[in-house]
This record gives C-alpha cells, structure tokens and sequence, in this order.
C-alpha cells in the first residue's frame, strides 16, 4: 500500500506515508501525561508526530497548545528521543496565537486581532495587534524554534490557518491594516513570511520547514474569504521562500466544521479538494487530512495524487495503533473514529483535556491502561449497545469470563438505527469493529435474550454489568398515538415502519433532525415540529450543529417551533401554536421525542447480584458516556 512507503520532506526521510495530525490537546507542557499521550502514537507506527506548541502566552495568555520552554525542555527533548527510536520523526508546530476566534485575553476588555475588524459577536470590535506585539510574538516563535531544534526535532510547522491569527493576517476580510502588515497580498503574508525567515536565518536553509495554511475557505470572497486562486498563488510564494511542504486545510471558523468533519461529511472532504489543487501547482510535498483515519479513502487520495501524505488526527486517539495493524495486515482491529467530534475537540473547547469517545485511555495513557483481573470473575453484561460491547470485550482482556445478552437479534443498540443514514454510515464501522473484537476474543453472545431474574440466576453471575440502553419516549397521554400510522425514529431509520409520504417529526433534537434529512433524501415531504423556541434546544457542539443545519438548509426541510403535539389523527396531526390550534396534514407521525433509561428488571437483579450501570440505562447521552462508563465498569469488578 502507498499508506506505508517511505517519503521524504526535503532532507528528512519518514518511513510512511502516515503522521500525527497537531492537534490542541490541552494535557501540559510535556510532562509525563503529555508525553505518554505523544509517545503512544510514536511506538504506534507513525511516520512523524506533530506538537501542537504555542509561541507564547505572553500575549494571549496560555491555550490548549503545549508550551516550549526552559522548563519544559528537557522533557520534550526526552520525549523526543524516545520517539526516534520508535522510528518515529518529531515535528513542532508553533503556533503564533488565536486571535479574534476567542475571548478576550488576559488583562484585555476586547478580543484581539490582525485589525480592529468585528469579533464573532459583530458588535464588538476587535483590538489591532501592535507592531510591538508582533516582535513579542516572534521572539517567542524564535525562542520555540531553537529549542526544538536543540532537543532535537526533526521539523519545524508554522501555524496558518482556519482563521486563527497568522490566518487573520493573510485574509482581506480581517487584515484591514494600512502598515506594512496589510494592504496587498505581500504586506498581508509578511507575518509569516518574518516567520518562514526567522526558521531559515536561526536553523538553516536546509532545516525542514512546513507551513499549514488554508487556500481556500469556501466562503464568499466577496466578503474577503479566500479564494482558490490566491491561495495557489501563496503556495507558490512559499515554495519559493523555501518551504519544503505544504499543510493544507479548508475552512475557517467561520465554517468550522470544515475543519474536523463531523460523521455527516461522508463524501470526500474540502482539504482534500484543496490539496489536489494545490499539489498541481507545487513541487514540494503536500500533506492533509480529514476523515483520512479511514484506510480506503487515505489510500484512494493518495492513489489519485490529491496528496503526498496523510495527517491522521481523531483516527489516532481513536486507535494509537493503527498503522501498526496497518503494517501486520490486521485493520480489522483498528477500533474506527466515529467523528463524533465529542470527546476531542469539544472537551478542549471547554477548557477539558483531550479523550475519545470510542477510546477511553486516549489522553490518559499510563493513567487509566487496563490491568489484568488479580481474581477473574464470571460476568454478565446485558446489553449489546456501545456499553455492553465495550464492557465484554474490555472485561475478556482482562481476563474475566464474559457472557453478554442481547435482547434484539444484532449487536448496536440505538447505534443501529443512528448509522443508517448515508450521512452517518461510517458509524456502522464501530459496530464492525465490536463484532470482530468479541469474536476474536471467544465471547459469547446471546441474541433474543431477556435477562429476567430466572435467566440470571441460572446463570449465577458474580457480576453483572447492566447496559440494556433506553427506550424512546412515546407519551400515552397524547391521543392517538399508538395509531397504525405512528412509528419511533428508530423504527423509522431501520426501515421497520410502514411510512406514507407525508411525513411529520415530532421533536427537533438531534436524532429528529437527523431523521428528517435522511427521510427526505430517500423522496419522502417532511415536516419537523418542536414545542420548545428553536431547534436542537439540548446542547448539541458547535460543529455538529453547523453541519446538521447546513444539511436542513440544503435539503429544504420545513420545521415548525413553538409547536405543541395535540393530538394525532389518521390523516394528520393537531398541533397548539401562539395563534391557537392547527392541523398539519400527513400521512405517517414519527416520534424523536427523546428516550428513557430501560432498567426495568434492573433494581430486582442488582438486590442479588454485585451490578453496575453503564450507558443510556443510567441516562440517554451519547457513545461518548456509554464506552467511558462501561470501561469504568470492569474497572471496579
């Protein structure tokens, strides 16, 4: 495969096809947590690491990126040399600062920026960096880079893209300054071309530099967004300045789910449409990513020339290993990033530390590792969803004896019916991936199993681990809703339901919304009605929200909010609105109006039997709370 071939970034040679994506974990200055947390996907197989470093916080004050310093430098340079004998290459990507994408600094009543331009609220305008500022800023990247270099790293990246501030910069729309730093397209790249001459003059001509930048932001460039065309032309300024790759991205915040592209970007993704056009132009290597923790299309995208190298970000806390499991013939073990988007980037968003949703050691390696069971115990697990299959496969490489039940004729739970959508249909991956795990691991599943008290006893467990999921909702107080003509959302995605073509959603959360896209897509007129004042009233993350609403807009679903569920009749729905009662002609009422915990035999076991709730029968939440609560599970036996 061309994933696993040897390329080369000037004079620096890397085994494979495969790096580390930066990414703003928010762990530390490279302690030991941090480190741990590098050095995983190090010995993993990959080609080189990328460590997302700030230049200084003396400006903006500390972010989710680590810092390079005197105190934290000779772990780094520790850290970095254990990584080379994993054969692994270290690079450092420094990153210049954030700018007007968050809250004001520290000591600052306003956000700043490249220019006084509006700040995401657009009452409030920014403050312009200072010439002063900027000095303080290079001295701090300058001082970054020769300790990398020091401790030996084998590369260095400039930080330049999806409008953070070196992209601000760049960009018309927020570059508005009349100095030397604005203006034409040379006053407006001169920040990162003092940077790009800061690495030449202090670390050498030859020293492999790389510039992440992003030549497109798929936004309107009346609006000062950047187009194609001069962002090719900036590829070829930084080819010229001496640039040995180029890190291509897409978006900005702006668009920000372009940037880590949630499950419902299935097609190939913007950077890779922007990589192609780029590598046309260039002579130097250019590497991308996006979903590109996926081997058939990371290898597809190479195969087709839309890059050099694959950047792998979510993929790899997803699984450390999977270009090891790459390399020995065995992806059927790479436990498969969902993209859900929740236990990464939206904990850092937060200020919380980097986990996965799927993995739950990721950014807590050497922390929270399984240990060997000292007293192996005889387990039931109840419950095949996310929760239950985590918890038989963790607790058999512990080394318990696992029994798991499932009461449905397949494993999934409600993860079944979510991975149905062709928008969500890498989702179907993580079920794959349980299958194979409990297979390989000799586990024995029993499907059509009701884990009543009867059943339980005759299988005298010493443990049980409860995961039966949750139910959706369906409130008998509303009038004909057990009609022939009323379905779940669930029953609906598994194409259980008889559906009409008219077709009224009753809740407007996440999973009525995906709902309604995907029953359009297939030809059917919907129609989503919610009760509270908008949709997605519970917390959804940002970049999640953005892509199921774009999805909405482009599929021109209708919605109706501050609508009220009445009554459903045979040919329709009765609904109460401000301006009174209403009916809204269908043919099928599809319930998404949440779901409930299933633990109805639960309290009658766990009176006998040491039990542990994990997943949607503690709560209905997400994968994330289901793997993390199950694993936390086996912990305790």
């Amino acid at each position: 495969m061309k994933l696993t071939q040897p390329v080369s970034i000037g004079n620096l040679k890397l085994k494979n096809r495969m790096v580390m994506a930066p990414m703003g974990v928010d762990l530390g200055n490279y302690d030991e947590r941090t480190r741990a947390y590098f050095l995983a996907r190090a010995k993993g197989g990959v080609g080189m690491i990328f460590c997302n470093t700030l230049a200084t916080p003396e400006i903006e004050g500390m972010c989710p990126s680590s810092l390079l310093d005197a105190d934290s430098f000779q772990d780094f340079k520790n850290m970095t040399e254990k990584a080379h004998s994993y054969d692994c290459k270290v690079c450092v990507q420094i990153h210049p600062g954030n700018g007007r994408i968050t809250t004001p600094p520290p000591g600052r009543k306003k956000p700043i920026g490249a220019s006084a331009v509006p700040w995401m609220d657009p009452r409030v305008i920014c403050e312009e960096i200072t010439r002063d500022e900027i000095g303080i800023i290079e001295n701090g990247f300058r001082r970054t880079a020769q300790y990398a270099k020091k401790a030996g790293a084998d590369a260095i990246e400039i930080h330049a893209y999806g409008g953070y501030l070196t992209d601000q910069f760049l960009t018309k729309r927020w570059n508005i300054r009349t100095d030397e730093y604005g203006g034409d397209l040379t006053g407006r790249m001169r920040f990162l071309t003092d940077l790009i001459r800061i690495v030449k003059t202090d670390l050498g001509e030859d020293f492999p530099l790389i510039v992440k930048y992003t030549p497109c932001h798929y936004l309107p460039e009346e609006e000062g967004y950047r187009g194609m065309e001069e962002g090719l032309e900036i590829a070829r300024r930084l080819e010229a300045l001496g640039v040995h790759a180029l890190h291509v991205d897409a978006g900005c915040h702006d668009n920000w789910y372009m940037a880590m592209p949630p499950v419902y970007q299935q097609e190939q993704v913007k950077q890779l449409r922007s990589a192609r056009t780029v590598r046309k132009v260039v002579g130097i290597p250019v590497i991308s990513h996006g979903r590109l923790g996926n081997i058939s299309k990371a290898e597809y995208a190479l195969n087709h020339g839309d890059l050099d190298i694959v950047a792998i970000g979510r993929g790899l806390l997803a699984d450390p290993e999977l270009p090891n499991k790459l390399a020995d013939h065995e992806t059927e073990k790479i436990r498969p990033c969902i993209s859900c988007n929740e236990g990464c980037i939206a904990r850092v968003c937060v200020g919380q530390s980097v986990q996965c949703a799927v993995n739950p050691c990721a950014g807590l390696e050497g922390i929270h590792d399984l240990k060997p069971a000292l007293n192996p115990k005889r387990v039931l697990v109840v419950g095949a969803g996310p929760a239950g299959c985590t918890a038989a496969i963790t607790a058999a490489q512990a080394g318990h004896k696992v029994e798991l039940w499932e009461k449905r004729e397949r494993i999934g739970g409600n993860v079944l019916a979510a991975s149905r959508p062709n928008f969500k249909a890498d989702m179907a991956n993580l079920l794959s991936y349980y299958q194979n795990e409990l297979t390989r691991l000799q586990v024995p599943v029993k499907f059509c199993m009701e884990a009543d008290k009867e059943a339980v006893d005759a299988f005298k467990p010493d443990a049980v681990i409860w995961a039966a999921g949750s139910r959706p909702i369906v409130p008998g107080s509303i009038e004909g809703i057990h009609g022939d003509n009323v379905c779940t959302a669930i029953d609906a995605l598994l194409n259980n339901a008889l559906l009409g073509e008219n077709i009224a959603v009753i809740g407007g959360g996440l999973v009525g919304l995906e709902t309604a896209v995907d029953l359009t897509q297939k030809g059917k007129k919907v129609t989503v009605v919610e009760m509270a004042l908008k949709l997605l009233p519970e917390p959804v993350f940002m970049q999640n929200m953005m892509m199921i609403m774009d999805l909405m807009q482009k599929y021109q679903v209708p919605s109706q909010v501050s609508t009220k569920l009445l009554k459903i009749e045979p040919d329709g729905i009765v609904v109460q609105k401000k301006s009174g009662e209403e009916k809204i002609p269908c043919d099928t009422v599809v319930l998404a109006m949440g779901f409930r915990p299933d633990d109805s035999v639960y309290k009658e076991i766990a009176r006998d039997y040491k039990t542990i709730k994990a997943g949607d029968c503690v709560s209905a939440r997400k994968v994330f709370n289901a793997v993390h609560e199950a694993y936390d599970a086996v912990s305790e036996l």
